[in-house]
Parts: structure tokens; C-alpha cells; sequence
């Protein structure tokens, strides 16, 4: 029974799980802060690509398919 108490009574465990939250927050930081930058990016370039093939083609770039939706 005294094992039992001593295992409950153990903080070493919670500063792991402290450590992992930790973690787990500083990752989703960084991809949300991916995310925001290259969001606006990547759409901008994708419209560009759609418009000059468009032209080269001879299609009205604005009866492709918008992929921003």
C-alpha cells in the first residue's frame, strides 16, 4: 500500500505532461503562423498561373474554376 501512496504522490510525470502541452502549442503556433504566410502567397501566384495560361491558350481566365472556394 505504501508504493501506492508514494506513486500518487510522484510529480514527476506531470512535468512531462507539462512539456508536452508545451510543445504541442509552440507547433501549432508555427504551422498557423505558416499558414498565414503563404496562404495569401500561394492564392496570388495560383491566380497568376491561371491567368497567363488562360492568355496563352486564348480562354477567358475568368471561366476557369476558382480554386479559392
Amino acid at each position: 500500500m505504501s508504493n501506492f501512496v508514494k506513486f500518487l504522490r510522484d510529480e514527476d510525470g506531470a512535468v512531462t505532461i507539462d512539456w508536452v502541452a508545451l510543445t504541442a502549442g509552440i507547433l501549432l503556433l508555427g504551422i498557423m503562423v505558416v499558414y498565414a504566410i503563404f496562404n495569401g502567397g500561394v492564392s496570388t501566384l495560383v491566380d497568376s498561373i491561371n491567368s497567363e495560361l488562360g492568355v496563352a491558350v486564348g480562354v477567358d481566365p475568368g471561366t476557369a474554376p476558382d480554386i479559392n472556394n
